[in-house]
């Protein structure tokens, strides 16, 4: 047995600390020790940040398909869903903002057909306008002989374009304009060089529309005479020698394609327009014209974005590719109010709505995703309203109506206000279907409150060719669809009768297009609505006096009588071609019949969410927002 050692040579011996990481430990691997990270955890975090750049998920569908570790990754049909922005029209030019779940609804509650038959109506006129002739495609327009113009009507024209549509739309470069068209060869440069000769009829077609040479029809006035001129170029843009005027050309060709008598081209130019933008964006970006460009191409974005939003179709425009500084346009402003910067801001919220909301590829995403993505939307719209001067500022009391700048103001409203719409409409499809949220009907009172906004003003909006699509009938149809809606889903409203006057306002809106039209695009099919909502509310009024129900009709004022609630009604016994109607309408099933005139966070304007993507064969199909008249939801 060793010896114990003496005292003086003994040494106390502590406790060995070890140095390794916890995270060595467990995996019993050597580590570098202090200071932290070691070298094997360093090494973990390049390979497990490596990994998660090469696979990212939970981003879009395509990453779950591609980067998935099993099929069970990828969402099945049901499991998928999708939000429809408006959805006015889908690829095939049919209404398709109510869905079919919705229209059963609204069926068997009015207990017949009536706006079913009506929905195809709309969408069988539309399907009609939106066909492509000889005289609006641009590969089959016949070259023609130049239009016979004087000199002074021509400057007409041309001073019209820069009052109405340069300060909205302000791509023309007017000094390179100007001096080209004052030359004294005007007449050979028009034949020789296409690109201007392109612009140069775009311009003056958008002058003699302004100065009411237009027609709602296409192929019609001496507005499309012209126009047809520069629509015969545009296939021959993309080559021609001076690409910067073959660039202001086709955006001056897309401002007259806003128009409702458009409606068969409007995709094919916006879509050829944003491709020559991007193309060309490299070369003329560094030219010694690249001021020009810049305002041309955001000009363009503005014009692309908002019309690729309202239609419900992916935009052309990758906004990750642009580089291209916003430069100043003195032209463009109203006062205080740079129109073309908040036009492009508006355009950018819209292009992130499209890309985090409304496209195919969030189908798997859970509703969390949705209801944040849609509040910092709102929040966004909300900052960028408050950005606008007070003259124009949406929900600021002002005087635009009487104002020269009215026709601003309009816009600016129909952009803020049809935006907020569609928020709040997809914000209610999600939420109808989770319990336990107490803003439901925060957001259904906010989303009435934006469509009563929008019909309030439809009686201000310019009712000619020049205004565009969006403005003159989608976003005033998406609103008139909201609160009919609205009224059939809650027919004992206090708002009733002032939201019935409303529909009689946006009824007297389409009827004037109508008018305007000469009977070409029968407007007043929208007024039916207003019909079918009266007549039910009728019939409720009627149904619940005649019950001895304590039931106030919404629609008298508390100094009428009873009796004069039911001679209001007018005579309850159904006529011979009522009771024809009721007999033609019992394939609704009797679980129609029984549909309570009551309303639930399950039943309105807001529902239901859709399957997703269910297109079948059409390559066409997308969130279709200005395809005013094809299905509903």
């Amino acid at each position: 047995m060793p010896q114990t050692p003496p005292p003086p040579d003994r040494r106390l011996r502590s406790a060995q600390i070890s140095k390794a990481c916890d995270s060595c430990k467990i995996r019993k691997i050597h580590c570098s020790g202090y200071p932290p990270p070691c070298q094997g955890c360093s090494v973990d975090q390049y390979h497990n940040a490596k990994l998660a750049i090469c696979s990212p998920r939970d981003d879009l569908l395509i990453d779950r398909v591609l980067f998935g570790s099993s099929s069970t990754d990828i969402p099945n049909t049901e499991e998928r869903f999708s939000l429809k922005g408006i959805g006015l029209l889908s690829g095939t030019h049919s209404v398709t903002f109510f869905s079919d779940s919705r229209l059963e609804t609204l069926s068997a509650k009015l207990q017949n057909n009536k706006i079913n038959d009506l929905i195809r109506r709309i969408s069988a006129i539309i399907n009609n306008k939106a066909k492509t002739t000889s005289s609006t495609s641009p590969e089959n327009v016949p070259k023609q002989a130049l239009p016979s113009l004087d000199q002074a009507t021509a400057a007409k024209y041309i001073m019209t374009y820069y009052e109405q549509v340069h300060r909205l739309f302000p791509h023309l470069d007017r000094e390179s304009f100007d001096s080209t068209i004052s030359s004294g060869n005007l007449g050979s440069i028009i034949i020789s060089d296409t690109a201007f000769s392109a612009l140069y009829h775009a311009v003056l077609a958008l002058g003699c529309l302004h100065e009411g040479g237009g027609s709602f029809e296409p192929g019609k006035g001496k507005a499309w005479e012209l126009f047809s001129v520069a629509l015969s170029e545009v296939p021959n843009l993309a080559k021609a020698r001076n690409s910067l005027v073959a660039l202001q050309a086709i955006a001056t060709v897309a401002v007259y394609a806003l128009g409702l008598q458009c409606l068969s081209i409007e995709q094919r130019v916006m879509c050829e327009m944003a491709r020559m933008a991007q193309d060309l964006a490299p070369v003329l970006s560094k030219s010694p014209s690249a001021k020009i460009f810049y305002r041309i191409f955001w000009t363009i974005y503005a014009i692309e974005k908002t019309a690729s939003f309202h239609f419900g179709r992916a935009s052309a425009i990758v906004d990750s590719n642009i580089i291209i500084p916003m430069p100043p346009i003195p032209e463009s402003n109203f006062g205080a109010f740079n129109w073309t910067l908040h036009m492009a801001r508006h355009c950018r919220l819209l292009s992130r709505a499209m890309n985090t909301l409304f496209c195919p590829g969030v189908c798997h995403r859970e509703p969390h995703y949705f209801l944040i993505t849609i509040d910092q939307l709102v929040e966004d719209l909300e900052q960028w309203r408050r950005c606008v001067p007070e003259d124009f500022r949406p929900e600021h009391l002002n005087p635009w109506r009487r104002s020269a700048n009215a026709a601003v103001s309009i816009w600016v409203n129909y952009l803020y206000y049809s935006f907020k719409l569609i928020l709040l409409r997809s914000r209610l499809q999600i939420t109808s279907h989770q319990g336990g949220d107490m803003t439901k009907g925060t957001h259904r009172d906010q989303l009435i409150g934006v469509s009563r906004s929008i019909l309030e003003m439809v009686t201000y909006v310019d009712v000619e060719p020049s205004t565009p699509l969006w403005i003159i009938a989608g976003i005033p149809a998406c609103a008139t669809f909201v609160l009919f809606d609205h009224v059939i889903s809650n027919p004992m409203s206090p708002d009733t009768r002032s939201n019935l006057a409303l529909l009689d306002i946006a009824g007297g809106h389409f009827a004037r297009i109508e008018f305007a039209s000469g009977g070409s695009l029968p407007g007043s099919l929208l007024s039916e609505f207003t019909y079918i909502a009266r007549e039910y509310i009728n019939q409720c009024v009627a149904r619940d006096l005649l019950k001895g129900s304590s039931y106030v009709d919404p629609t008298i004022s508390q100094g009428e009588s009873a009796m004069d609630a039911i001679e209001a009604v007018g005579e309850l016994q159904p006529t011979n071609q009522d009771v024809e109607h009721e007999a033609s309408s019992t394939t609704l099933g009797a679980a129609q019949a029984e549909v309570l005139n009551t309303t639930s966070y399950m039943d309105p304007i807001y529902m239901p969410i859709e399957t997703l993507w269910d297109n079948g064969n059409d390559p066409l199909y997308g969130i279709d927002v200005m395809n005013i008249f094809n299905s509903i939801m």
